[in-house]
Formats: structure tokens, C-alpha cells, sequence
């Protein structure tokens, strides 16, 4: 409890209060996906007009030239094995553990 914030997040701050949406007017699942989909867009627009109106439209990052694609190293069948025997040595909390800590990372 301590660490949760007092504040609500910004952007469902203004669906509420400056745009009054309080409530989802639908029942089933698709058709709220599709309402909270449709408000968003809906807010998008309303901050794209927001910028244009005052000349500010936001730029976006540019690729520099000669920037290529990571490639990344094909799985070797000695690096797979030797993966899977070490995790056969393990305890199921253990592996859990090392996925755990990988996360935190």
C-alpha cells in the first residue's frame, strides 16, 4: 500500500475528468475493447489537434543512414544441449529462480 501512488495516471485522468468517461456503456468484453479502443483514438486526435493548433507538431527520430538490422547468432545444437543439461540438474524452484533473477536484470 505504501508504494502504490496517490495520483491516478495521466491519460485516464483526462478520459475522466475533461472528457466525462466514467463508465463503459458496453457488456461484452469485444465490444468494450472496441469502446475503450474508439475513446483512445478519440484522445489521440484530440492532442493531434492540440499540437497542429499551436504550430508544435511533434518531430519524430529519423534513421541515420548506413544503420542495419541486429542480427543475432543461430542456435548451435551443442549450445541447446548443453542448455538442456543444465537445467535437468536443477530443482523446478530453481529454474524458477534464475528466470526470476534474469528479469530483474
Amino acid at each position: 500500500r505504501v508504494n502504490r501512488s496517490c495520483q491516478v495516471e495521466g491519460t485516464f485522468g483526462v478520459l475522466k475528468q475533461n472528457m466525462a468517461y466514467t463508465r463503459f456503456r458496453r457488456r461484452k468484453l469485444a465490444k468494450v475493447r472496441l469502446e475503450f479502443a474508439l475513446t483512445c483514438l478519440g484522445l489521440n486526435i484530440r492532442k493531434f489537434l492540440k499540437f497542429k493548433k499551436s504550430g508544435k507538431l511533434p518531430t519524430y527520430w529519423k534513421v541515420p543512414e548506413g544503420l542495419e538490422a541486429e542480427t543475432f547468432k543461430k542456435p548451435s545444437a551443442k549450445r541447446i544441449s548443453n542448455r538442456l543439461k543444465k537445467r535437468k540438474n536443477l530443482q523446478p524452484n530453481e529454474i524458477a529462480k534464475r528466470g526470476y533473477r534474469k528479469g530483474m536484470r
